[in-house]
């Protein structure tokens, strides 16, 4: 009797000394049904549809990599529930332990459908359904901000892109800088310029020696046959084909400098018979 009550306590032991020390597996390990992990589990966990559950204050995954060789990656990794200090954050993130960086986060109570990847690639933001490479949904006004912070040493600089039933806006720092209405009107905060325009298509070569400048009488006839200038398109092809304001900017500087060569002309005409009047009348 003695044996046994010596026996039984020995192996109380050994199985008590079992329960808390590590537990290792040198061979795969299946488990057909789900799994507790953390010191909050309980006996009887009902786990619903969860495979793997981890319950307790702290939750963290870890991927330690532990490739000694320089060739190999060996960044180790961390999915972090919520942060572990009083007052911190609620949120699921994305941990690059190696460098301390925080690359990915989602904070609890985000909206549905915060980021979504369609089966085609598309992103929603606010969206499951993306009709674009990018689709960005909200109940008003839309809007994405591109900044330049300090921090790099060059001065802060804030860019937003905004939409809505007014039409699509660009601000630069809380200036609004541009706005296209839903009519299709354009408004500018500044000026507008064009960058490489080749020097021949300057119409400077008005004033060469060799320009024909088309004699008055002749564009009267294509005025009054025609109704718009010679190389200016009419209204009719301008609805057809729409208005290139480079183009026209410079088609229309042609006209001017050929309208100051009617006048120098004209002038010329004038002088000369002011001069025949001035003869005439000095005899």
């Amino acid at each position: 009797m003695f044996k046994k009550v010596l026996l039984a306590a020995t192996l109380s032991s050994l199985l008590a000394t079992h329960a808390v020390a590590d537990s290792v597996l040198v061979d795969d390990s299946i488990v057909q049904g789900s799994q507790c992990i953390g010191s909050d589990c309980v006996n009887g966990e009902a786990f619903s549809f969860d495979t793997l559950r981890l319950k307790e204050n702290n939750t963290r995954i870890r991927f330690d990599d532990t490739s000694a060789s320089s060739s190999f990656p060996n960044t180790d990794w961390e999915l972090t529930a919520n942060d572990s200090t009083n007052g911190g954050r609620n949120q699921f993130a994305i941990n690059d332990v190696t460098h301390g960086r925080e690359i990915f986060t989602v904070s609890a109570g985000a909206p549905n459908f915060s980021l979504f990847v369609a089966s085609s690639g598309r992103v929603g933001l606010g969206t499951d359904s993306p009709q674009k490479p990018l689709h960005i949904t909200t109940s008003n006004s839309p809007t994405i901000r591109i900044e330049q912070t300090a921090s790099g040493g060059f001065p802060a600089a804030a860019w937003d892109i905004q939409a809505n039933e007014n039409g699509l806006s660009i601000a630069h720092n809380g200036f609004l800088r541009l706005r296209l209405d839903s009519a299709g009107n354009l408004s500018l905060g500044g000026s507008v310029s064009a960058s490489s325009i080749p020097a021949s298509t300057v119409p400077d070569y008005v004033f060469h020696d060799n320009y024909r400048l088309m004699p008055l009488d002749e564009l009267a006839r294509f005025v009054t046959a025609r109704q718009h200038l010679p190389e200016i398109p009419s209204a009719s092809d301008i609805e057809r084909d729409g208005l290139n304001m480079t183009e026209m900017q410079l088609k229309l500087l042609r006209k001017i400098e050929e309208l100051t060569l009617y006048t120098m002309q004209q002038q010329a005409q004038i002088d000369a018979l002011q001069a025949r009047l001035t003869d005439r009348d000095a005899r």
